[in-house]
C-alpha cells in the first residue's frame, strides 16, 4: 500500500502574510542575548553571475512571510536589487543585508553581487559574514568568478553549503557540477539531496526526464512543490523499496550508503554508529545532520543541495540547511585584533563585560540621512547614542541613530548586539575597514583586521559641465569613494583633471550615472584608460635618505621635523612572509610595506643608560624619537603613514601611483610644539620622495629615471569547448602577449578526484546526468561535455575588447573572468611610446 504524501506549509505562511512587520526580526529581538547569538545566523549569497542569486533570495524572503508577492529580476521589482541601476540591468551592483525570520532563527543575508567590476562588494560582505551559500548554474557548472568568489570565502575561512540551481534547464548536469566543484575548487562535496528528474507523459527518449523535485538523501523521502502555491506547499513522500521509480530508489540508497561512507572516514560518532547498527539506512537523519553540521563547521566538507529556484523548487531546504549546518557567530573562531604596540588579542571572548568592539565593512550615501555606516558588532554592544572611538583614525564619533536594513528600507532599534549586523547614522570620518570602539575604552589604538581593497585599473576623467558645478562634483566624488573605496580620484597636476579611478568599464559607468541621477550633479565623464603604477628601477634597489630636514613657515605658524628613511624596491614574486624582524609594525597598502617601529622615550638615570637603550632600539630596528614633543605616539605614528602615503601615491614619470616598495623609518627628531602632525608627514613626503628620486638612477640610454612604469597583469580564466583550445591559447600567447599557465579538462572520468591530493581518501558521488549526455545533438549541451578551462596571465592592456573577440573565436560558446594579480614591469618601447602619448609629445 503506497504512503500517502503528506504537505507541509512554513509556519511563516500559516499566517497568511499578516501582517508583514510581524515576520521582522531585530538586532535586537531575543530578551536573553546569549538565546539571540545561538539562534542567529549571518550569511551571505554568493555566485557567478546570473547563477540566480537575487532569484533565489527573494523566493527565501516570501516563503519566510516577509514579502506578500516573488519579486522577479526581469521585471524590475526584486526587494534586494533596489537601485535604479540594477533594475535596469537586471544584475547585482552593490550587496544588499535583509533581516528575516525562519524555524525560529534570525538570519541576517547579505545577496552580493557576481560581476568581476564589484568584486570589493564580495570581499567587504565576506569578512563580517560567519556562513556563505554558494549557488552555482547546474548548465554552467563551476564558472571562473565562482572560483574567485570561493577562495574569497575561503580565505576569511568561512564555512560554505552549495546549491546547485537552475535544475530545471536543458543540459543540467548535478553530477558534472559536482565532480567540478572537487577539481576545480578543491573541496570535498557532500550530496545531501539528489534532483528527482521524472519522465514526461508520452515521451520514448530517456533524456526528456523532467526536473520535478528533490530526494532527501537523509531522510530518504522525496519532496515535490505545488505550483499553485508558488511553492510555499511542499509533500514529502517515504522512499521505501516499495517506491514505483525502483531506479530512483536504487540511485537514493547508493547516494545515502556514499554519503554514510563519506562521513565515516572524517566523523568517529558516524563511524562508531556505522560498527553498532552495520546498516548504512539504519543510521538516523539526525545523527547524519549532527555529522554534516560539526564537518561544515570546521570547513572539511561542502553540503551539496539542489533546485530550481525560478520555479520554486528547492528553496525551503536551502533555508532549512542554513539554520542547521552553517555556525552562529560563536560558534566562529574570536575576531584577532590587535594594539598599538603590535600585541595580538582575541575580540568577543570576554563575556558580557567585554567593552564594545565593531568593524565598520560598508558605507551608503542616503540624500535624506547622511551617511550610513553597516557595522558588525563582536564584542559588547552598540547603544543608540554612544559616544564612540575610531581607532582607524583616532577620531571621536558619535552614533545618532541605529537602523536595522531590509533591502532599501528600514527600522529603528535601540541597540546591535554581539554578533549581529546593523547601520549606524551620525557617524562623520568612519569609512570602510575602520574600528569603532567605546569612547571610554582605555585600548584607543586597537584595530580589527581590516578589509582588502583592489587597486582600480582603469580611470577616466570626470569634468563639471560649469565652474559653478566644481564644487558639487568633487564633494559627490568624495561620497561616491566613501562608499566605494574600489573606487580611486587624483588630480593631473599637468592637465588640471579630476581623474575618477575604477575596476572597470561597467563600474566606471555605473559611478557616472550615480554622480547624475544620485547626487544630482552636472558632469561628463572623458574616455577610460589603463591605470598603471610606478616603481623604482631594479628588484633588491635600496636608496637611502639618512637625515632630511623640514623648516617651512606657513602662515606665520613654523613647522620644523627631521627624519631619516630608506625605499626599497620589493620583488613581487618573492614571498611576502620574508620580511623584517619588525613585522609587528609593518603595514601593507597598495602592494608597498610600510615599516614604522616607535618606541617612547624612557627616562634613565644617566647619559650612558639612555645611550645603551638607543643603541639596542636601533640594532633591533626602533626608532625612538630624539628632541622634545607632547605628542603620544599613535598620533606621530600616523603623521608618518600618512607621509608616506602621500609620497607614494604620485610618482615621477607620469603621476601614477608607486608600488612594490618597502619604505623604513630609521630616524626622527622632533622640535616641540614646531613639530606638529603636519610638519611631521610633510618632512615624510619630502624624505620619501628624495630616496625615490636617488634609487635607481644612472640607468641607460635616453631613459634614465629612476622609475620605471607597471601595467596590470590579469589572470585570466577562459573556458571554450575542446575544439577550441588551439585558437585561443594561440591568441592569448601571441596576439595578447600572455603566458599560459595552465589546460584543464573538465567534465572527464567518473569520480573526478584527479584534483588535490589530501590526507584523506575522498571519494565524490555523483549521480548521473539524465538531462546531459555526450551524445546530445544539442550543441550547447555537447559543448559542456568537451569544455576545457584555460589558466593565463595576460597585461590588461592586450585584454580590451576581448569578450568581442572571444564570441568570434568560438562561436559565441567561450566565456572568460578575469582578476589584477599584480604588476608586471612594462618594456623600454611601450612605455615611451605610453609617456610620449600621455604627454602629448
Amino acid at each position: 500500500m503506497a504512503l500517502k504524501p503528506r504537505p507541509v506549509l512554513s509556519p511563516e505562511l500559516k499566517k497568511g502574510f499578516m501582517p508583514i512587520q510581524s515576520n521582522r526580526w531585530y538586532s535586537s529581538h531575543a530578551h536573553k542575548t546569549e538565546v539571540a547569538i545561538k539562534n542567529s545566523r549571518n550569511i551571505g549569497i554568493i555566485a557567478h553571475i546570473d547563477a540566480g542569486k537575487t532569484t533565489t533570495t527573494e523566493r527565501m524572503l516570501h516563503y519566510a512571510g516577509f514579502t506578500r508577492k516573488i519579486g522577479d529580476v526581469d521585471s524590475g521589482d526584486t526587494i534586494m536589487d533596489y537601485m535604479k541601476q540594477e533594475r535596469e540591468r537586471g544584475i547585482t551592483i552593490t550587496s544588499a543585508a535583509i533581516t528575516f525570520g525562519w524555524n525560529d532563527h534570525r538570519i541576517n543575508l547579505i545577496d552580493t553581487p557576481g560581476h568581476v567590476d564589484f568584486t570589493i562588494e564580495v570581499e567587504r560582505s565576506i569578512r563580517v559574514l560567519d556562513g556563505a551559500v554558494t549557488i552555482l548554474d547546474a548548465v554552467a557548472g563551476v564558472e571562473a568568478q565562482t572560483e574567485t568568489v570561493w577562495q574569497q570565502a575561503a580565505r576569511q575561512g568561512i564555512p560554505r553549503i552549495a546549491f546547485v540551481n537552475k535544475m530545471d534547464r536543458a543540459g543540467a548536469g548535478f553530477g558534472r557540477t559536482v565532480r567540478e566543484m572537487r577539481t576545480r575548487l578543491g573541496c570535498r562535496p557532500v550530496v545531501v539531496q539528489i534532483p528527482l528528474m521524472e519522465q514526461n507523459l508520452g515521451s520514448r527518449s530517456s533524456n526528456d526526464a523532467e526536473f520535478n523535485g528533490v530526494v532527501d538523501v537523509l531522510t530518504m523521502e522525496i519532496l515535490r512543490w505545488d505550483s499553485d502555491s508558488k511553492g510555499a506547499t511542499m509533500t514529502r513522500t517515504p522512499l521505501t523499496e516499495t517506491y514505483v521509480d525502483q531506479d530512483l530508489y536504487m540511485e537514493a540508497v547508493r547516494a545515502r550508503v556514499a554519503l554514510v561512507e563519506q562521513l565515516s572516514a572524517l566523523d568517529e560518532h558516524i563511524i562508531e554508529l556505522f560498527l553498532t547498527l552495520e546498516d548504512h539506512l539504519a543510521i538516523e537523519a539526525k545523527d547524519l545532520q549532527a555529522a554534516i553540521r560539526r564537518l561544515t563547521l570546521s570547513s572539511t566538507i561542502v553540503p551539496v543541495l539542489c533546485g530550481a529556484s525560478f520555479r520554486n523548487i528547492g528553496v525551503q531546504p536551502l533555508m532549512d540547511s542554513i539554520v542547521d549546518y552553517l555556525p552562529s557567530p560563536d560558534e566562529r573562531p574570536a575576531a584577532i585584533g590587535r594594539m598599538a604596540d603590535g600585541k595580538v588579542v582575541e575580540i568577543g571572548n570576554g563575556g558580557a563585560k567585554e567593552r564594545l568592539c565593531a568593524l565598520a565593512f560598508k558605507v551608503v550615501h542616503d540624500a535624506r540621512r547622511g551617511p550610513m555606516v553597516f557595522v558588525r558588532v563582536y564584542a559588547g554592544q552598540l547603544n543608540e547614542r554612544a559616544q564612540l572611538w575610531n581607532s582607524s583614525t583616532h577620531t571621536k564619533e558619535r552614533a545618532n541613530k541605529l537602523l536595522q536594513m531590509y533591502a532599501m528600507d528600514v527600522e529603528e532599534i535601540p541597540h546591535i548586539t554581539k554578533g549581529n549586523i546593523g547601520v549606524v547614522l551620525g557617524l562623520k570620518d568612519t569609512r570602510t575597514g575602520d574600528t569603532l570602539l567605546d569612547a571610554h575604552d582605555a585600548r584607543k589604538g586597537l584595530a580589527l583586521s581590516g578589509i582588502k581593497v583592489p587597486s582600480p585599473v582603469f580611470f577616466a576623467s570626470v569634468e563639471p559641465m560649469s565652474t559653478s558645478d566644481e564644487k558639487p562634483v568633487e564633494e559627490a566624488l568624495k561620497a561616491l569613494i566613501r562608499e566605494d573605496p574600489s573606487l580611486g580620484m587624483r588630480v593631473d597636476e599637468e592637465t588640471g583633471q579630476t581623474l575618477l579611478g575604477g575596476m572597470g568599464e561597467l563600474h566606471l559607468e555605473v559611478a557616472k550615472e550615480r554622480l547624475v541621477s544620485d547626487f544630482k550633479v552636472k558632469a561628463e565623464m572623458g574616455r577610460m584608460r589603463i591605470s598603471y603604477k610606478e616603481t623604482m628601477k631594479g628588484a633588491g634597489t635600496v636608496s637611502e635618505v639618512p637625515q632630511w630636514e623640514y623648516d617651512r613657515e606657513i602662515l606665520g605658524k613654523r613647522g620644523r621635523a627631521r627624519v631619516g628613511v630608506t625605499v626599497e624596491r620589493l620583488d613581487p614574486s618573492e614571498d611576502a612572509a620574508e620580511t623584517t624582524s619588525s613585522a609587528d609594525h609593518l603595514e601593507e597598502h597598495d602592494g608597498n610595506e610600510i615599516v614604522i617601529s616607535l618606541e617612547e622615550q624612557t627616562v634613565k638615570s644617566d647619559e650612558a643608560g639612555s645611550q645603551a637603550a638607543t643603541e639596542r632600539a636601533s640594532l633591533s630596528g626602533v626608532v625612538i624619537p630624539s628632541g622634545s614633543t607632547d605628542l603620544p605616539i599613535p598620533v606621530i605614528r600616523t603623521s608618518i603613514k600618512n607621509g608616506i602615503l602621500s609620497a607614494l601615491s604620485r610618482g615621477p614619470l607620469l603621476g601614477y601611483a608607486q608600488t612594490y616598495l618597502r619604505v623604513r623609518l630609521t630616524d626622527l627628531h622632533l622640535y616641540g610644539g614646531e613639530s606638529t602632525p603636519a610638519a611631521i608627514s610633510s618632512c615624510v613626503s619630502a624624505a620619501v620622495t628624495e630616496a625615490i628620486a636617488q634609487g635607481g638612477s644612472g640607468g641607460s640610454g635616453s631613459n634614465n629615471s629612476s622609475s620605471v612604469l607597471l601595467e596590470p597583469i590579469m589572470d585570466v580564466r577562459v573556458e571554450v569547448a575542446e575544439k577550441d583550445v588551439g585558437t585561443v591559447m594561440g591568441d592569448i600567447s601571441g596576439t595578447r602577449r600572455g603566458r599560459v599557465l595552465s589546460l584543464d579538462g573538465e567534465g572527464q572520468g567518473e569520480d573526478g578526484a584527479q584534483g588535490d591530493e589530501d590526507e584523506t581518501e575522498f571519494q565524490v558521488y555523483a549521480p548521473p546526468d539524465s538531462t546531459y549526455t555526450a551524445s546530445s545533438s544539442s550543441s550547447s549541451v555537447a559543448t559542456m561535455a568537451d569544455r576545457k578551462s584555460i589558466r593565463a596571465r595576460v597585461p590588461l592592456s592586450s585584454m580590451l575588447g576581448y569578450d568581442a573577440a572571444l564570441r568570434a573565436l568560438t562561436g559565441g560558446t567561450g566565456n572568460f573572468a578575469m582578476e589584477v594579480v599584480g604588476y608586471g614591469e612594462m618594456d623600454y618601447d611601450r612605455q615611451r611610446d605610453l609617456i610620449k602619448e600621455m604627454r602629448g609629445g
